[in-house]
């Protein structure tokens, strides 16, 4: 099968290669984005995260990562007055601690039961659960600040993400998301030599040019990014 952009779904030319990493072929769209080619199956990349050990690597940071996460949550909470906070791939749970120590009703997704466990164990039983971003979309959930760190370049299908972060936000909610930058200044000329570049466990790559595109076509107004020296994104867009 031909393969295609995860952003735009443009066909992707095999001559316009970046590299292979891991058994996989880095195909750079003419939008910016990089894809990764065979693309995996929902079934291998379920079997990949049944053994993904993240949570274990990022329990003994807990301290660093809440006071990080309350410089972040205070500067969302300057965007909007609603007080319904979640957080999309909140791992073992840090920044929807940090949410709820700033006054929000925050909740916490993710599709790694183990860390929705721990996060559980940790911060409360009721304000975490192991859903995808569609289905959390699917029951007719609202937030007013949807926060999703280093997430995106996960998920087998960015568009349905985004549509499914701008159906779950409130008109004028604030969106925050974070992911690497493939279009980065300091990023090697081998760009399979580029440490963000991991599959199976990063399949899709953005710059910040098509990002932006794919955040507006599902009805985002990005409003900051942030300037960074290392090869990431971080940024807050408005749902119209």
């Amino acid at each position: 099968m031909q393969p295609f952009c995860k952003a735009c779904h443009a066909e992707l030319d095999h001559g316009k290669s970046l590299g292979q990493k891991n058994g996989f072929e880095l195909l750079r769209c003419p939008c910016g984005t990089v894809t990764v080619d065979p693309f995996p199956t929902l079934e291998e990349l379920d079997r990949f995260y049944q053994s993904y050990k993240g949570s274990k690597v990022y329990r003994p940071k807990a301290k660093k990562k809440i006071r990080r996460a309350l410089r972040r949550v205070r500067r969302l909470k300057t965007y909007t007055k609603g007080r319904r906070f979640l957080d999309v791939g909140c791992n073992c749970g840090f920044t929807v601690k940090a949410a709820l120590d700033l006054g929000l009703d925050a909740y916490g997704i993710d599709l790694d039961r183990d860390a929705v466990q721990i996060s559980r164990e940790a911060y409360g039983e009721k304000n975490f659960e192991a859903l995808s971003i569609q289905d959390y979309a699917a029951r007719g959930k609202k937030a007013d600040i949807l926060y999703t760190s280093e997430v995106i370049e996960h998920v087998p299908d960015p568009p349905s993400f985004v549509k499914a972060a701008a159906d779950i936000l409130e008109p004028g909610g604030i969106l925050y998301l974070t992911t690497p930058d493939a279009g980065h200044w300091s990023l090697p000329r081998d760009f399979a030599a580029w440490r963000a570049v991991t599959p199976p466990s990063h399949i899709v790559y953005f710059t910040r040019q098509s990002l932006t595109r794919l955040l507006q076509k599902h009805g985002f107004r990005v409003k900051k990014v942030f300037f960074s020296f290392k090869p990431g994104l971080r940024l807050i867009a408005q749902k119209a």
